[in-house]
């Protein structure tokens, strides 16, 4: 699926970034801790629609924050139609090693995005990740991210990478779920 990209207004963009859920409180969506993360996320979109008009919000659709924030996204849509969700993929096959009821999870908010970018054709690569979050920090002003304070990995990477193009930064602590 491929969509007119040059529709996204910076301006009006956030995209996402978060750990996976083994460093969060697991696979479970529903546990307790996630929960509580899946309610602060939702909080913070709404902040952003609401304080910077921000009606576009951009999610990497790996486990963990990017489908559970772009979940949150899809619910609000139902009470505030004007907002977007679009899905940049980082490769093709990107949920090769999930469970399938996660690949499930992961198709249905495809079926409801507003845009499906594809950012690149090959297989898995950590480069593919990165470029990935490239892509969406370049057509964001706004970030959200879930981030637990650790220096190595792609959230942190992605977050260094946002701060170098001055984006506005989010952040929720999961520790404080």
């Amino acid at each position: 699926m491929e969509y007119d990209v040059g529709s996204i207004v910076r301006e009006k963009t956030c995209c996402f970034t978060g750990h996976r859920p083994n460093k969060l409180y697991g696979y479970d969506r529903n546990s307790e801790g996630n929960r509580t993360l899946r309610d602060r996320i939702r909080e913070a979109i709404v902040f952003h629609i609401e304080e910077y008009g921000v009606d576009t919000f951009v999610s990497g659709m790996a486990l963990g924050v990017d489908m559970w924030a772009a979940l949150e996204v899809i619910r609000l849509k139902k009470e505030r139609p004007h907002i977007k969700l679009v899905a940049a993929i980082p490769c093709l096959r990107q949920w090769a090693k999930w469970n399938p009821q996660d690949v499930l999870l992961w198709r249905r908010i495809l079926e409801r995005c507003d845009l499906v970018h594809m950012v690149t054709n090959e297989e898995y690569t950590p480069s593919c990740m990165q470029r990935r979050n490239m892509w969406m920090v370049d057509r964001s002003a706004r970030m959200i991210a879930v981030y637990d304070g650790s220096k190595s990995g792609g959230t942190y990477n992605c977050l260094e990478y946002a701060k170098h193009q001055k984006l506005h930064i989010c952040i929720i602590d999961p520790k404080q779920a």
